[in-house]
């Protein structure tokens, strides 16, 4: 069904909304408390009105009293699934309450004036038509691009962030500009004066900021030329900022961009990317649960391979989903041109044709050649690997999944797959000689077992709310109190695949995932966002969330050997990058509650809506 895009929201001038916020009131705060942030702590809210304030005060100064919008954006919290989403595969998310805020004041001509709080972070005033035929002049009769198709895929894949210096912040800014005028090449997009205020969503640490980020600068791109713009669909352009962020270099998927556009306060997102347009089921979140967001310290940043680590994990999906599809082609080419299927024929043609054993025997798939009618028409991605998409039961899919070698060298695939190293650097990023080669089976595994849990957590939120409803059971009863210890031994099943499948954890993450567990009132835990650093989620139960930060204060932030390890990962590293992160460290350890707090689920993306508070 379609859903238009509609921005609700009418420009201010800032000092206009700096006075409705100074004077507060008790309807402003229930806006704030029960459509924002699900907060309805009296100080908490404070702190929320003085960072609008002090948003608008900076942006009055660049631009003047001029009409604006203050808008805000949160962090993206994987509470429960990681990756799913670009493997057509389907995803659990939600918002958490820290956010990034801005102020834009739409102009008339084609520059984006940019500034931000933060001081790393420097101010710029860039050209819209500059900057995107600076990304079209890449080469493309270069030998590197080897004959691809002229798109926005390709050319993000061959030419990321082209003429821009790679993790600048304004690559996240000007990437949905840059999307929108290859998607409407004739459209002479208008740009805007944009200041990014002081932020609560976690820095590089695993919550998606960036991706909050490239939301705003869509929605300041949208009130710039909201007269000049197709009327999409919200699905459209969840897909379109997805494809936008691929500018900066990291090639992944639109579900982070979808919840932090589409989330509702106090509810989880299930992000339907199996679907053919993405669509988005709300569930209802478990009472009497908090979740922790707590801080690694270790910062999921490309010194420390956090992009590389990202792209070669996107490189097993894709090859491994690659590898899948040639599998299940040859042995449906076998099956119609009537080979023998006696004991061992699968196992044989695999052997003949691509020298993989599978791992176990495949019974199910050499006895029952009906699954392969079903595999042939329903396999999409590695999303696909679960019982109600692919229509196979749950063991022949573990054994479709063992019909992949457990780790493919670069020379062998490139050999399969007619490409050259070249090509698989383009397509799959070449991993360094220690990684062992593509880790396809294991990676195939990891998205199979995602999926079913997925489907086990959205079955326990519905249940449970369900049995709620209709007084079947209170909230503070044994057998809703068995809702909540599943969910968290679901959590637990899921770091220990993000760990040993996709091998996307590290020592940090696990040191303080085994001292939260003996924390009080833990329920589970796992990594959240990409990995290789940044945060992870402890679901809690509630009132001890308080007593369990305190406990994170004193047995990990309060122990320096905790980040021996990392300190001498930074050590062994060289430039500005190294002394960037050794300055984050000692200042994130001088002050131990910005690190670790609970969190509520706030709303998604959104206008302020201050105009409603002004007074006659």
């Amino acid at each position: 069904m379609s859903e238009p895009f509609v921005l609700r929201g009418v420009p201010m001038p800032p000092l206009e909304m700096r006075t409705i916020l100074e004077q507060g009131g008790r309807a402003l705060d229930d806006y704030l408390a029960e459509e924002i942030y699900a907060n309805r702590d009296p100080d908490y809210l404070e702190r929320q009105r003085e960072r609008y304030i002090a948003t608008l005060r900076l942006h009055a100064e660049r631009v003047g009293d001029r009409p604006t919008y203050l808008l805000r954006a949160p962090g993206r919290l994987n509470a429960f699934l990681e990756y799913l989403d670009m493997c057509a595969g389907d995803h659990m998310s939600t918002t958490i309450d820290g956010d990034i805020l801005l102020a834009v004041s739409p102009r008339t001509d084609g520059l984006l004036g940019c500034a931000n709080s933060h001081p790393l972070f420097q101010s710029a005033e860039l050209s819209i038509a500059d900057e995107v035929a600076t990304f079209r002049s890449a080469p493309w009769e270069d030998k590197s691009v080897g004959g691809l198709p002229d798109n926005w895929d390709s050319r993000t894949r061959v030419y990321p962030y082209f003429g821009r210096k790679q993790g600048d912040w304004l690559n996240y800014v000007l990437c949905p500009f840059l999307r929108a005028a290859w998607e409407l090449p004739d459209l002479r997009l208008r740009g805007a004066d944009m200041t990014f205020g002081p932020s609560t969503a976690p820095f590089r640490a695993g919550t998606s900021s960036s991706s909050a980020v490239v939301v705003l600068s869509f929605l300041a791109l949208c009130l710039a030329n909201r007269d000049q713009l197709p009327q999409w669909d919200v699905r459209e352009v969840c897909r379109l900022l997805g494809e936008a962020e691929w500018y900066v270099g990291t090639h992944g998927g639109a579900n982070d961009h979808t919840t932090i556009l589409r989330s509702l306060p106090n509810s989880v997102l299930y992000n339907r990317h199996s679907r053919p347009m993405l669509d988005s089921t709300p569930l209802p979140c478990l009472r009497g649960v908090r979740v922790v967001l707590a801080n690694s310290l270790w910062e999921a940043n490309k010194a420390l391979g956090a992009n590389y680590n990202f792209n070669l994990r996107k490189g097993w999906m894709d090859l491994g989903d690659d590898l899948l599809t040639l599998v299940i082609r040859t042995a449906a080419d076998y099956l119609v041109a009537g080979g023998p299927i006696g004991r061992g024929w699968l196992a044989g043609l695999l052997k003949e044709r691509f020298g993989f054993v599978p791992e176990p025997h495949p019974e199910l798939l050499e006895s029952d050649i009906r699954l392969w009618d079903a595999i042939a028409a329903r396999y999409r991605k590695f999303g696909s690997l679960v019982e109600d998409l692919l229509g196979i039961p749950n063991p022949a899919i573990e054994e479709l999944i063992g019909l992949l070698p457990e780790a493919v060298s670069v020379e062998d695939a490139g050999r399969l797959l007619g490409k050259d190293r070249a090509a698989m650097q383009r397509d799959y990023t070449i991993p360094h000689p220690n990684e062992g080669g593509y880790k396809v089976r294991s990676a195939a595994a990891f998205f199979y077992k995602e999926n079913r849990i997925g489907r086990t957590s959205e079955r326990i939120f519905l249940e449970a709310d369900r049995r709620l409803r209709s007084g079947e059971i209170a909230d503070d009863s044994p057998a809703y109190d068995d809702y909540r210890v599943q969910v968290g031994r679901l959590l637990e099943r899921l770091q220990d695949t993000l760990r040993d499948d996709f091998q996307v954890s590290n020592e940090q993450l696990e040191l303080l995932l085994e001292i939260a567990q003996r924390g009080p009132g833990y329920l589970g835990g796992k990594l959240t966002g990409a990995g290789s650093g940044g945060c992870v989620s402890i679901m809690v139960r509630e009132d001890l969330e308080g007593e369990f930060c305190r406990y994170l204060d004193r047995e990990y932030y309060g122990k320096a050997e905790n980040f021996d390890r990392y300190r001498s990962a930074l050590d062994a590293l060289q430039g500005s990058a190294a002394r960037e992160m050794k300055l984050n460290l000692e200042r994130a350890l001088e002050d131990f509650p910005e690190q670790r707090r609970a969190v509520t689920f706030s709303r998604g993306a959104c206008i302020l809506e201050l105009n409603r508070f002004a007074r006659e």
